[in-house]
């Protein structure tokens, strides 16, 4: 299958290639990531993802993209009398202040949208970088609520699965350019007011999860392809086997609120 920017996000494409969004979804709940794979379970789409893709749109755009996304998504972007909301006014001020950080657009002055594919461990891989120099860099941008990790114990490339990302997309830039580049994060925080940085990920970093995943991504497919049952991972936090859970015992009342694999850990089960 050729990938384009039309049909890059569509079924058949995420049946046929792995990505990296898959992989982090199969890391999290296999059953999760099957259900949402078949079209029989989709999130909503929050304003994160919303404000996110518009930043993508202003910066790394065509005008015509950037005037089909603004069309399509018009009432969540705009009250009634155009005024901008408070958080797309936000979003547009801080892509005016990245446009004004010179290392940041030269980390965004490559090709824009450049899909490519490839295989790991023999599983068809599909990326699609936000700026991409065949010489120089690899980038992806980001807009995030801040630069602190949600967990003190864990850095925040790690919590949030960036380190698989610049792994996964520079291995495929490997299989087809011949290069190792350097993996870069151009960032832009959601507070107010907003922190900018350019980011580059360790190459140890990098290598740490490209091992996490080739030492997953085979079992994975075979969950695709339906030799391996998907798992349901029970995590309190998990919405899809929180919606979807048949209850089957009483628990002790101490274990409200747990995770499954905190439970497993106060019955001994691991």
């Amino acid at each position: 299958m050729k990938l384009t920017q039309r049909n890059y996000y569509g079924p058949k494409a995420s049946k046929e290639y792995m990505s990296v969004s898959q992989f982090k979804d199969f890391l999290k709940c296999p059953a999760m990531a099957m259900a949402k794979l078949n079209r029989k379970y989709a999130p909503e789409r929050g304003r994160a993802l919303l404000l996110g893709s518009y930043v993508d749109e202003m910066l790394t755009g065509t005008k015509k993209t950037l005037d089909k996304f603004i069309e399509e998504n018009r009432a969540e972007l705009f009250k009634k009398n155009g005024d901008p909301y408070a958080d797309v006014e936000q979003a547009e001020d801080t892509v005016e202040r990245v446009r004004k950080q010179p290392l940041m657009m030269h980390y965004l002055g490559g090709k824009h949208q450049v899909i490519m594919t490839g295989e790991i461990e023999g599983v068809p891989f599909k990326i699609k970088m936000d700026s991409f120099d065949p010489k120089e860099y690899i980038t992806d941008l980001k807009y995030m609520a801040s630069l602190r990790s949600p967990n003190l114990f864990t850095p925040m490339v790690e919590y949030w699965g960036y380190d698989l990302q610049a792994a996964c997309y520079q291995e495929v830039v490997y299989q087809n350019t011949g290069k190792r580049l350097p993996f870069y994060f151009d960032v832009a925080t959601k507070e107010k007011p907003a922190h900018l940085a350019v980011g580059q990920i360790s190459q140890w970093n990098i290598d740490k999860a490209m091992e996490t995943v080739r030492a997953n991504i085979v079992r994975f497919q075979k969950i695709k392809t339906g030799e391996l049952e998907a798992d349901r991972c029970e995590d309190y936090n998990c919405e899809f086997c929180t919606t979807t859970k048949i209850i089957t015992e009483a628990i002790d009342t101490d274990m409200f609120g747990m995770s499954a694999a905190q439970i497993r850990g106060m019955r001994g089960d691991i």
